[in-house]
């Protein structure tokens, strides 16, 4: 059974002949008389009822028939305008892992700037750590991911983001508030309020301790960044954070890191995958820059 015959079988049961079918479809009738033969004796039914100077009519095989091929001519065609929709970006998905923080700070400006450009298309962000992140992408269940440029595979394709400043939150009553910077010396001792170890920030935090001797008075750990957030406000701690989340709120204060630790993020994508015209146009409005 194929479209082709299916059609012919269409036309001839809403014409009511075989030969104003032909001449509708610009086909030869006996190209449609055996097409549809062809068809009857595959199917072992009689699909049309014929006779001489009379109209073709279907019999109730017939009907059964052309009640499903009805069905499967809607489903072309709807299959046939949304791809149209989705070449000329009308439609479409696209699915981008990324961390906590910069999900928080980053990521909307540029989805405002892609869904102002593309409103049909509509986007997925998953926030995770960067090894569930990484895994997401190898495994195909996300189309992108925005990475720390540390945290970038060997192999992936990439456009850069941008670079922010990671910083030492404290609350402005903090003994450490009126530092200009701090080294790894300031750590010791320091209340903490740190991110798991899934974080970047906490593995920079660390180092930054060990290589200065410094023992960390870890007071709490967490994952959520609203909540760390909301700790150091509470003043039960300081914590690592993106300079542009703090800089505006007066409660706190955004400490320097002496040398300054600066994360450059990238959004990537697997070299070599297909990459939906939406997930291009997706990459194409980041490397632009918001």
């Amino acid at each position: 059974m194929d479209l082709r015959t299916l059609h012919f079988c269409e036309a001839t049961a809403r014409l009511g002949s075989i030969t104003r079918a032909a001449e509708e479809l610009h086909i030869a009738q006996p190209a449609i008389s055996l097409a549809i033969k062809k068809l009857e004796e595959d199917l072992g039914v009689t699909l049309f009822t014929r006779s001489r100077n009379r109209r073709v009519t279907l019999t109730t095989e017939g009907a059964i028939l052309l009640r499903r091929a009805k069905r499967v001519f809607e489903e072309i065609d709807s299959a046939e305008r949304e791809l149209a929709d989705a070449a000329q970006l009308r439609v479409g998905e696209v699915t981008v892992g990324l961390p906590p923080m910069y999900g928080l700070e980053r990521f909307p400006p540029l989805m405002a700037a892609f869904h102002a450009a593309h409103p049909g298309i509509v986007v997925t962000a998953i926030e995770g750590s960067a090894g569930s992140i990484k895994s997401q992408l190898d495994a195909g269940e996300i189309d992108l991911a925005i990475l720390e440029s540390r945290r970038v595979q060997k192999g992936w394709s990439q456009a850069p983001l941008g670079a922010a400043e990671v910083v030492l939150c404290v609350r402005r009553d903090h003994a450490l508030a009126r530092r200009a910077a701090v080294t790894g010396a300031d750590l010791d001792d320091l209340g903490a309020v740190l991110f798991d170890e899934t974080f970047l920030q906490r593995n920079v935090f660390d180092q930054l301790a060990r290589k200065a001797g410094a023992r960390v008075r870890p007071v709490m750990q967490s994952n959520y960044v609203p909540l760390v957030y909301r700790a150091v406000v509470d003043g039960l701690g300081a914590a690592t954070m993106l300079r542009s989340m703090v800089e505006g709120d007066q409660r706190l204060v955004a400490l320097s890191f002496d040398p300054p630790e600066v994360f450059h993020f990238s959004l990537c994508w697997l070299d070599g995958r297909y990459l939906s015209r939406a997930t291009q146009a997706f990459i194409d409005t980041a490397a632009r820059g918001v």
